[in-house]
């Protein structure tokens, strides 16, 4: 009888671990974080339902790469979808660098010295092709200034993630975080505390994936000097060729910036 408990018991806890596990990859949010964020108040949010509203502009070739639609995993949510193709002209965008980006400015600025908690999901497709030479940025804080690269940056380098945080001449902090092919399919939940600060004396920079912390470093300068305006930007910004790609997808849940 004995045997008998245990073995359901362990059947029941294997079925529980994997109901969580789906669970977990429908989520927008996690809980170590939304308890975070509960602390901060919001100044900014959209989870898209409207359509784009809350966003300042879009850097993209055709406003088509940049659209509202259903949630893969749950249809009755709103996501971000945005693409880029090998065949269109990009010459217009920005620098003219292969890009399809939400640009959330306007209101929303970055101050030195003020506390931030940005919060957000992205969502790699079954179809994606991982290469080793593709890298793209897609998530950025941009500085106010259009030359240098941005201070704060989460890219998407071959089959990893990185984030990387500098000040100008301070030069560049960065990590790699494992396994973006694991995530295909499934949401992943993003969590950034910032502090900004070119001195580096209030600096903190905090990240975590799915409510695991994956970086932080703190004392490091992340701003440029006497930038109270630098923004947030989603999207992809292709850093590479595209390797013989013909097209590039990325989805994108709920933003939420809160501020203490």
């Amino acid at each position: 009888m004995k045997r008998l408990n245990s073995f359901v018991c362990i059947v029941f806890l294997m079925h529980c671990c994997v109901v969580h596990a789906q669970e977990v990859s429908m989520r927008w949010t996690d809980p170590t974080t939304s308890v975070l964020g509960s602390t901060f108040t919001t100044v900014k949010r959209s989870n898209w339902q409207t359509g784009l509203g809350a966003l300042y502009g879009i850097q993209s070739p055709s406003a088509d790469n940049i659209t509202v639609v259903d949630d893969p995993l749950l249809p009755e949510r709103k996501v971000v979808q945005v693409y880029i193709r090998s065949d269109q002209n990009f010459s217009q965008v920005a620098n003219g660098s292969p890009r399809a980006e939400m640009v959330f400015g306007g209101d929303l600025k970055f101050v030195q010295g003020k506390d931030y908690l940005l919060r957000w999901s992205t969502y790699i497709p079954p179809s994606y092709v991982f290469d080793p030479k593709l890298l793209m940025v897609i998530t950025q804080i941009h500085q106010s200034q259009l030359t240098g690269s941005p201070p704060m940056e989460l890219d998407l380098n071959g089959s990893s993630y990185v984030i990387s945080v500098r000040a100008g001449s301070h030069g560049t902090y960065s990590k790699q975080i494992c396994c973006a092919p694991q995530d295909q399919g499934k949401w992943v939940n993003w969590a950034l505390r910032y502090v900004p600060d070119s001195s580096g004396t209030h600096a903190s920079t905090q990240l975590w994936k799915d409510g695991v912390a994956v970086f932080a470093t703190q004392g490091v300068p992340n701003a440029y000097p006497g930038d109270n305006n630098a923004y947030l930007k989603m999207g992809i910004y292709l850093l590479s060729l595209f390797q013989g790609l013909n097209q590039i997808t990325l989805l994108f849940g709920p933003v939420t910036v809160g501020q203490q």
